[in-house]
C-alpha cells in the first residue's frame, strides 16, 4: 500500500472514488438520476474533507493532540490510500456527535472485513497521532458486505439517509382543518420550542446527541429560506419542522433537518400529517425529499417510512479494536 494527502489527488482517481461512493446508495427506485451529476456531487463532497486544512487549523490540532513536530503536515490531511492491486480509498480522521475519534473510510469497491483490517492497520501508522474509537464506513444497505460488517461484535448502524421523490401527501380532512402550518417566528415560537425541547431531552438524556435541539442560527437561516414552519393544533403549539435545500445526488433536494412534536401531542400520530402538510407546501420547489435519521431513533425512522421515504444509504460504526 501507499498513501498521499487528499489535496494531491488527480481528477481520474477522484472520479473513481466518486463512482465508488455512488455505489453505496440504494438507487433502485430513483427516477431520472443523472449519473454524471451525481458522481460530480460525490467528488465535491470528498474534496470537502480538505476544508479547514490550513496552518491555523493544524496549529490548533497539534496543540490539542500534542502532536510531535516530527509528524509532517501532510499526515494531518485526509489520505488517499492505494492498495497493491491499485484499488483506491480515502481515510480521514473525524469526531462523531459523542466527541469520539473515528477513521472514516470511503472506497472504490465494497469493503470486506479482511481488506478493512489491512487498510486500518496501514493507515493507523500514518495517523499515529490519534487512536480511533470507531471505524466509520458506508456499505450499501442490504448488501452482503453490509450484513457481514454489521454482524461483527459491537458494530451498529448509525445515520440513515431516507428519501422519496414522491412522498405521501394525503392528510385526513378533519386534521387539515385543525392543523395550521405557519412560518416559524423566533420571537413568538422559539420560547415554546426551546422549553418543550429542553424538557424532552431532560426526560430522555440518551437522545441528546441523536436528536439535539436546533441552534437558533440554523433556525434563522431556515426562516430566511422560507423552510421553517411552526405547526398549531386548534391554536396550540403542535410542533416545528424545518429543512434546507440540498443537491444530494445532483437533485434539487429538500433536506429535513428537524421535526419536533410538543409533549402534549407526542405519540398521538401528529408527526405524519404535519410532515405531509409541509411537503404539500414545497412540492413545487423541490424534486427530492430526504433526511438523515439516527438508526436508534425508531419513532422518527418509522415515521419517515410512513411518508414514503426509503433507506438510501447507511452509516455503520465498527469498533476500531477489531482491526487494530
Amino acid at each position: 500500500m501507499r498513501h498521499y494527502p487528499l489535496y494531491k489527488i488527480d481528477e481520474k482517481c477522484l472520479r473513481r472514488l466518486g463512482q465508488g461512493v455512488l455505489k453505496t446508495y440504494n438507487l433502485n427506485k430513483i427516477i431520472g438520476l443523472d449519473t454524471e451529476k451525481s458522481i460530480a456531487k460525490e467528488c465535491e463532497d470528498l474534496l470537502a474533507l480538505n476544508e479547514d486544512c490550513n496552518a491555523e487549523h493544524f496549529a490548533e490540532l497539534r496543540q490539542r493532540r500534542a502532536i510531535s513536530d516530527s509528524v509532517p503536515d501532510d499526515d494531518l490531511y485526509a489520505q488517499v490510500v492505494e492498495a497493491d492491486d491499485g484499488s483506491l480509498f480515502i481515510v480521514s480522521v473525524c469526531r462523531n456527535d459523542d466527541d469520539e475519534t473515528m477513521f472514516e473510510v470511503f472506497s472504490e469497491h465494497p469493503l470486506s472485513e479482511p481488506l478493512l483490517a489491512q487498510l486500518v492497520r496501514y493507515i493507523s501508522k500514518v495517523f499515529c497521532w490519534c487512536t480511533p474509537r470507531y471505524i466509520c464506513v458506508w456499505p450499501a444497505p442490504g448488501s452482503i458486505p453490509a450484513k457481514q460488517l454489521l454482524s461483527l461484535a459491537g458494530s451498529r448502524a448509525v445515520d440513515s439517509l431516507l428519501a422519496a421523490q414522491d412522498p405521501k401527501l394525503t392528510v385526513d380532512e378533519l386534521l387539515c382543518a385543525d392543523i395550521a402550518l405557519q412560518p416559524f417566528e423566533l420571537d413568538k415560537d422559539w420560547p415554546w420550542y426551546e422549553r418543550d425541547y429542553t424538557q424532552f431531552l431532560m426526560q430522555h438524556p440518551e437522545m441528546a446527541t441523536i436528536v439535539p435541539i436546533s441552534e437558533k442560527d440554523d433556525i434563522s437561516e431556515a426562516i430566511a429560506a422560507g423552510l421553517c414552519s411552526a405547526a398549531f393544533y386548534r391554536g396550540k403549539p403542535l410542533g416545528m419542522i424545518m429543512a434546507e435545500s440540498s443537491d444530494e445526488l445532483g437533485f434539487n433536494g429538500l433536506l429535513i433537518s428537524d421535526i419536533f412534536i410538543t409533549g402534549q401531542f407526542r405519540g398521538q400520530g401528529f408527526a405524519s400529517p404535519m410532515q405531509r402538510l409541509y411537503y404539500q407546501q414545497h412540492m413545487q420547489g423541490f424534486e427530492f425529499f430526504f433526511g438523515y435519521i439516527h438508526a436508534d431513533n425508531k419513532p422518527s425512522y418509522n415515521n419517515a417510512l410512513k411518508q414514503g421515504r426509503e433507506l438510501l444509504r447507511q452509516e455503520v460504526y465498527l469498533p476500531a479494536h477489531l482491526f487494530l
